[in-house]
């Protein structure tokens, strides 16, 4: 007895031979399958260009971090040398010139030139770097505070005090900064504007002397603003 067929040859015969293509078998909507065809080109394009930029990115990314390490490793290398670190440092500011330990290597040269009584020198290395620093660089108290006390020894007193009243708008800074203000109005010559700087510090610092706690600073200021106003 012949095995009997479980398909019905007639019925696949009249069957549409619709063709099933990738997208189909995602189950999307009629209308999404049509629209990614008719712009598949651009669709191509799109995420080639997407894939490129994440792996240029990628690329960058790496060889920075890579870039930053050599740097970091430059720097500790000179700043422990005991000859020759001057010619060590100024080659990580050309080898390595974007990076965080160029800056820092800027900031020893300076440090260097200080020490070597080469204050012009100094100075003219910090203020370059004070215009390039972001207003909210961490670094920007301490160069302001650097180049402060330089201007103060080369009796530049006007330089000073633009410098002393930047740092006072930063957070945290603005009852030292007041307190050298003071101390450079009084060098200066200008007694009235030292006694008010005097006076911002004071002001500024009156809450730790509420609580009773003893600040001999604030006497030292307070002393030099009695003798001010006589």
């Amino acid at each position: 007895m012949a095995e009997q067929n479980n398909f019905d040859r007639d019925a696949i015969k009249l069957q549409p031979l619709t063709p099933v293509g990738l997208l189909e078998q995602f189950n999307l909507p009629p209308k999404a399958i049509r629209f990614i065809r008719r712009h598949q080109r651009a669709i191509w394009l799109t995420l080639s260009a997407g894939i490129v930029l994440a792996l240029a990115v990628s690329g960058f990314t790496t060889w920075r971090e890579y870039q930053e390490d050599k740097a970091a490793s430059a720097l500790e290398t000179a700043r422990i040398a005991k000859q020759d670190n001057r010619q060590m440092l100024e080659k990580v500011v050309q080898e390595y010139g974007s990076t965080s330990s160029a800056l820092w290597a800027k900031i020893e040269l300076a440090w260097l030139e200080e020490k070597e009584g080469q204050r012009p020198q100094a100075i003219s290395r910090l203020a370059a770097i004070n215009t390039d620093l972001a207003a909210r660089s961490p670094l920007k108290p301490l160069v302001l505070t650097k180049l402060v006390g330089l201007y103060e020894q080369e009796q530049q007193f006007d330089q000073a005090i633009a410098i002393a009243t930047e740092l006072a708008a930063i957070d945290g800074f603005a009852p030292a900064a007041y307190r050298a203000l003071g101390q450079l109005h009084e060098l200066a010559g200008k007694k009235e504007a030292a006694a008010a700087m005097y006076g911002k510090y004071l002001e500024l610092t009156g809450a730790q002397a509420d609580q009773g706690k003893a600040d001999p600073m604030r006497d030292i200021v307070q002393s030099r603003l009695n003798q001010l106003k006589k």
